[in-house]
């Protein structure tokens, strides 16, 4: 059983290490062990922006980072968590050139483009945004609602775009944190064929500590599935644990990275999901539709 994992943030941790600790075998060091060591055979490796920084000099920085090896050995989708960065709306379809098939607008942030879910809750898509998804929809880039506030959430899903996922969150119905979804956006992603990934960050999980765990974690894909059915969920994991200064001990108490996803497989079997439906989730909703964005089939 193997596994696609809709959100890393790999590329940021690459240039962060590159930048501000001079140390360019990260992945190799760090990242190729742990995946190789886990059902997790690859993902959407993204660049985050939490501030501003020179995109096109972060890009190069992480991609001179990750070793041609690493394409072949995993199934790579390069992308954006946040567009803050993005200087104008023509710059896209240069990274799509350089292999880059995913973006989220922003990440908690409002920008130029959209608005998060620490903007205005009454700003939502821009008129710019509106132009950058159109470019984006011409390339079949997939689009990311990750981190967006309501507004902008369906402000998006009513473009009309394609190729919609929702990265890494949870249900609000389970866990009332503002990155979760409520029911009927949920409902509003399946609509358009979205996929929805979710995450193991504790807090999105539940408030309570002691119950960030695989059990609780579950409690919100039987809820999604009973919402949207099997097809369009998938997992965004979002692991922290290379963030550790940042973010401490922020993923589920039992999975604490990449290589304990196996107990989330075993809890599923346990809750009676049969080896097809954890296929689909696991990696084959992600497959079916977006095969064609993994690097390694393009560039090598």
């Amino acid at each position: 059983m193997k596994i696609f994992d809709l959100h890393s943030d790999i590329l940021y941790d690459l240039y962060v290490h590159k930048t501000k600790k001079g140390y360019s075998n990260r992945f190799i060091d760090y990242h190729w062990p742990q995946l190789n060591s886990s059902l997790v055979e690859g993902g959407i490796w993204a660049l985050y922006s939490p501030d501003d920084f020179d995109l096109d000099k972060a890009v190069q920085i992480a991609l001179s980072a990750l070793p041609n090896d690493a394409y072949s050995a995993f199934k790579v989708v390069l992308g954006f968590e946040g567009l803050r960065n993005l200087t104008s709306v023509d710059d896209i379809e240069r990274f799509y050139n350089l292999g880059f098939r995913h973006a989220s607008l922003t990440w908690n942030e409002e920008n130029r483009y959209a608005t998060g879910v620490k903007g205005d809750p009454n700003r939502g898509l821009t008129a710019e945004g509106k132009k950058l998804l159109n470019k984006m929809d011409e390339l079949g880039m997939i689009v990311d609602l990750a981190h967006l506030n309501e507004k902008s959430f369906y402000d998006i899903i009513n473009t009309g775009c394609r190729n919609i996922i929702f990265s890494h969150g949870n249900l609000k119905s389970l866990c009332n944190h503002p990155r979760n979804l409520t029911d009927d956006q949920v409902k509003a992603l399946k609509q358009v064929d979205g996929l929805l990934g979710l995450t193991l960050a504790g807090n999105f999980v539940t408030k309570k500590k002691e119950e960030q765990t695989v059990d609780h974690f579950l409690d919100h894909l039987d809820r999604a599935v009973e919402l949207i059915g099997v097809e369009n969920v998938a997992f965004g994991f979002d692991f922290m644990d290379y963030f550790t200064e940042d973010f401490p001990d922020s993923n589920l108490r039992d999975v604490t990275d990449v290589r304990y996803v196996h107990l989330i497989v075993k809890e599923m079997r346990r809750r009676g999901y049969s080896t097809d439906n954890i296929a689909k989730i696991g990696c084959n909703n992600f497959y079916s539709r977006y095969q064609s964005k993994i690097y390694r089939s393009e560039k090598i």
